[in-house]
């Protein structure tokens, strides 16, 4: 049986930390990121797929990475796809209230820091005509 798993409190606060000590974080301060963070809706950005089904997905095995929780366990380096990911649409700026949306794992790591937030929703529409338009720019 599947439980949804909220994300917690000591989950951000090492998303915020992680963030501060490479020098990436625009929030003023670790309740900012939080409050930022608890108000959004919990559907990437990109595809529309639910925290929740995504968790389903992982934790129940129907999709496999080295980066998912194994057996259930969420632990270091295993918790990627649990929860939605805090994505910035400009990757060169930092994490901000302004720049930034929640990503699903896939659409998060598709994305990287190729494209910015309206590039990726235009190659996401028809791939093939984003990357042929390019060279014909």
């Amino acid at each position: 049986m599947f439980e949804y798993k909220t994300k917690g409190s000591k989950q951000l606060r090492n998303d915020f930390n992680r963030r501060k000590r490479f020098k990436k974080n625009g929030f003023r301060n670790f309740e900012d990121f939080k409050s930022w963070y608890n108000s959004q809706d919990k559907v990437c950005v990109y595809c529309g797929i639910s925290e929740q089904v995504c968790q389903q997905i992982v934790l129940t095995g129907l999709l496999r990475s080295n980066r998912f929780p194994q057996n259930g366990r969420v632990y270091r380096g295993k918790a990627r796809g649990m929860w939605l990911e805090v994505d910035k649409m400009v990757p060169i700026e930092k994490y901000s209230r302004n720049n930034c949306v929640l990503a699903c794992y896939f659409c998060n790591n598709d994305k990287s820091d190729v494209f910015n937030y309206e590039q990726y929703k235009m190659f996401r529409e028809n791939r093939y005509s984003y990357l042929k338009n390019l060279i014909c720019e």
